[in-house]
């Protein structure tokens, strides 16, 4: 992580090591990831969320819908403790695995939605992220029913992401404005990432 200008405590290392060794230890069971290998990982997983509070300011709380085995949920806890996170994933054996995760990490302030998001979610957010999930415009409606007014919604997206712009300036723009998109690629890699933010108007 160092090495690729990003700089945690010995503490927070500690705990992405620990969630890395529970993710091959229970992925041949509970098929949680296709990407293997502690660099693989670290990369494209651990690297790929850890970044995004140097991107932009994220509110609280933040629910991370379709976030599977944590991601980016499990590791923005990590690296911004005071973050107030909600996990909403709806497939039993995820969830079993995240509620261990959480537990062995000893993390507080983390919750966990084990439910599909609908627009029936018991609490609005400030916020809503989500990393390979659908498309933009099918997760900007689904959220605007758990969503604070002035809420953020933050895609973490591959490259080629402009098709799904347009449609979603197409049937949403009365609702949603597009208040960032920014291009990059991982630090010490040559992956191309793209970050894109709404906000609900």
């Amino acid at each position: 992580m160092e090495k690729a200008g990003l700089r945690l405590r010995e503490d927070q290392l500690d705990r992405l090591w620990r969630y890395h060794l529970l993710l091959d230890e229970r992925n041949p069971e509970l098929d949680l990831t296709r990407i293997k290998g502690l660099r693989n990982v670290a990369i494209k997983h651990f690297l790929d969320c850890a970044i995004v509070p140097g991107l932009v300011a994220l509110p609280s709380p933040l629910l991370d819908i379709g976030t599977g085995p944590g991601f980016p949920g499990i590791v923005l806890k990590v690296v911004q403790p005071d973050l107030k996170i909600i996990l909403a994933e709806p497939r039993h054996k995820r969830v079993s695995f995240l509620r261990e995760v959480v537990r062995e990490l000893n993390l507080e302030g983390i919750e966990i939605f084990p439910h599909k998001v609908v627009g029936d979610h018991p609490q609005p957010v400030a916020g809503v992220i989500t990393r390979a999930l659908e498309t933009i415009a099918a997760t900007l409606e689904r959220v605007q029913g758990v969503l604070d007014s002035g809420g953020f919604v933050y895609f973490m997206k591959g490259p080629s992401v402009d098709p799904e712009l347009l449609v979603a300036r197409r049937k949403l723009r009365h609702v949603y404005e597009l208040v960032d998109d920014m291009d990059y690629v991982l630090p010490g890699t040559t992956y191309k990432r793209r970050l894109v933010v709404y906000r609900r108007v």
